[in-house]
C-alpha cells in the first residue's frame, strides 16, 4: 500500500481554488522532511493551507502531525523576515555582508574539507587497484590462489574500480559547485534589494532567496497557539541575525493575527478565534 501511495501523482489545483502558492515545493515538515502540501478549506475557499504530504491520518503515512499553517500566516512570516533581513542590510551594509561572508565561508571550509577527503580516498584506492589485480595474477600463476578465487576476487575488484570512477567524477563535480557557490552570495544581497522595491512576494524572488522553509508542528490550542517556522536561505542555510528580539504583528485576516518573534528559529503566535483545522484538507 505505501509503494502506491508513493507513486500517486499530486493533483493539480482545482480552478475554483484560485492559484497555486508561491510557497508550494519551498515548504517541508520539520519532522519527517517530507514536502508540505498546498490545499483550499472545502468549508470556506477563501481559506488556503499547507500540511504534511506524509501525515499518517490524511495520506496513511508515518508523520505523526499535520504541521498545517495557513498560506496567509506564511506569506506573512517570510515577509516580515525579509523585511528584518532587508533593515539589516539598509543599517548597515558592511557588518551584513561580513555576516554572510563569516556564514558561507564556516560552511564552505567544512564541506570542502570532507569533500576532498572523501575525493583523496577514492583516488588513492582507484589507484591501488591495479597493483592489487598484479599481486592476484602473480599468485594465482603461484598457485597461492585458486582459478575460481582469481576469477571472483580479480571481478571484485574490476567492479570497485567502476564504482571508484564514478564516486570520483561526482566528488570533483561536487568540489566545484563549492566554489561556484562560495561567489553567490552577491546575487543574495542583490535579491534582497530587489524585495526593498517590490511591494508584494514573487515565486521569482522566493527561489532566488530561499532553500527551504521548515514547519514545527503548533503547540497550545486556540489563541495560545503557537508555531516554530526555520528559513534556509540559499548559498547561506539558516542565517541568524545578531540583533535584540522584535515583534511584529499583523493581521492576516478577520479575526485571525499572526505576532511574529524574531529569534531562533522564528516563533509565530496565533492570536484567533480558536478555529479548529480541517482534517483531511
Amino acid at each position: 500500500m505505501q509503494k502506491l501511495i508513493g507513486k500517486t501523482k499530486r493533483r493539480p489545483p482545482k480552478e475554483e481554488n484560485g492559484p497555486k502558492s508561491i510557497f508550494c515545493d519551498l515548504v517541508y515538515c520539520a519532522d519527517c522532511g517530507k514536502k508540505l502540501w498546498y490545499h483550499t478549506s472545502t468549508t470556506n475557499k477563501d481559506i488556503h493551507f499547507f500540511s504534511c504530504s506524509n501525515y499518517e491520518k490524511d495520506y496513511r503515512g508515518t508523520c505523526k502531525t499535520r504541521h498545517y499553517i495557513r498560506a496567509d500566516a506564511l506569506y506573512t512570516i517570510v515577509t516580515m523576515e525579509l523585511r528584518r533581513l532587508a533593515d539589516y542590510l539598509r543599517d548597515d551594509e558592511d557588518r551584513f555582508a561580513e555576516i554572510l561572508a563569516r556564514k558561507s565561508d564556516k560552511e564552505y571550509q567544512t564541506s570542502h574539507k570532507q569533500t576532498t577527503g572523501e575525493l583523496t580516498k577514492a583516488t588513492k584506492r582507484l589507484e591501488l587497484i591495479p597493483k592489487l589485480l598484479k599481486q592476484l595474477y602473480e599468485n594465482n600463476l603461484s598457485e597461492k590462489v585458486s582459478d575460481e578465487d582469481f576469477m571472483i576476487l580479480s571481478r571484485e575488484y574490476n567492479e570497485e574500480r567502476g564504482r571508484l570512477k564514478e564516486r570520483i567524477v561526482l566528488l570533483q563535480e561536487k568540489l566545484k559547485d563549492l566554489d561556484d557557490r562560495r561567489y553567490e552570495r552577491d546575487k543574495f544581497v542583490r535579491a534582497i534589494r530587489r524585495f526593498m522595491e517590490m511591494k508584494m512576494l514573487t515565486k521569482n524572488l522566493l527561489t532566488e532567496l530561499i532553500d527551504r522553509i521548515e514547519v514545527h508542528e503548533t503547540e497550545g490550542v486556540g489563541k495560545n497557539r503557537t508555531q516554530r517556522v526555520v528559513i534556509y536561505y540559499r548559498f547561506v542555510g539558516y542565517l541568524e541575525i545578531p540583533d535584540e528580539q522584535t515583534r511584529f504583528s499583523e493581521d492576516t485576516r478577520q479575526g485571525v493575527s499572526v505576532e511574529y518573534i524574531s529569534c531562533a528559529p522564528i516563533k509565530v503566535h496565533y492570536g484567533d478565534d480558536g478555529e479548529e483545522c480541517e482534517e483531511g484538507g
